[in-house]
């Protein structure tokens, strides 16, 4: 079950609202959905309808697919701020049904949605919204694009340490000359989206710390100098 819980600092929550008026947060405020959601729970599987964009504000989501083996492909982590399902509002029609699903991964997950329309008419009101949200859809595909030409033509190394890289720049936090990765990934969802598989996600962690790259935690690792990580 999900419980409703809309208030207004969900709404400063979100990225793509930065530097709006207070008054348009707070008109965006009442179109919403918000939704408390447990860990493993489907905010959409594949097939379903293709009605809404969704705001992660708490917690986070997984965005992939699954093979007609039950084999699981993460093509995104959606954090705190971010936000997915973004391609209806662009594609109007011609992709009527989600092609990917969504699934929680944190508990008390908090997800804001908002039927594309009513989305449309706040990106005709802020062109630089429209912007940002184009930009972002090229983003995606960019890292879609990259991480396939990856899987093709690199070693399971070369891609572990190019997601590091990546995982990096998405949420890594400097720490002196070190740099903190707080992912709270399992080895097997890290093995999920770079195709290589659990054990060797394992093993090349380790790897990497008994080279001196990188220091593992639980479900975070510090590498002591990005320069060197290669």
């Amino acid at each position: 079950m999900t419980t409703e819980v809309t208030k207004l600092w969900h709404i400063d929550a979100i990225q793509l609202l930065e530097g709006i008026p207070y008054e348009d947060k707070v008109a965006f405020e009442k179109l919403v959905t918000t939704r408390n959601h447990k860990k493993n729970e489907y905010i959409y599987k594949a097939g379903d309808p293709m009605t809404e964009i969704c705001f992660v504000v708490g917690g986070r989501v997984k965005v992939g697919k699954h093979a007609t083996n039950g084999k699981e492909c993460i093509k995104r982590i959606v954090n705190e701020g971010e936000y997915f399902g973004e391609i209806g509002v662009l594609d109007r029609g011609s992709q009527e049904h989600r092609n990917n699903f969504a699934q929680v991964m944190e508990h008390d997950t908090i997800v804001c949605t908002m039927p594309y329309e009513q989305f449309r008419q706040i990106l005709d009101k802020h062109k630089i919204l429209l912007d940002r949200v184009i930009q972002n859809i090229l983003a995606n595909y960019r890292r879609v694009d990259s991480r396939l030409e990856s899987i093709m033509f690199k070693d399971a190394r070369t891609r572990l340490i190019e997601y590091i890289k990546e995982l990096a720049e998405d949420i890594g936090m400097p720490v002196g000359h070190e740099m903190l990765i707080k992912h709270r990934l399992t080895h097997q969802e890290i093995a999920n989206i770079t195709a290589i598989s659990r054990q060797k996600v394992t093993t090349l962690l380790n790897e990497l710390k008994n080279e001196g790259l990188i220091h593992l935690e639980r479900k975070s690792l510090l590498v002591h100098d990005m320069a060197l990580l290669k």
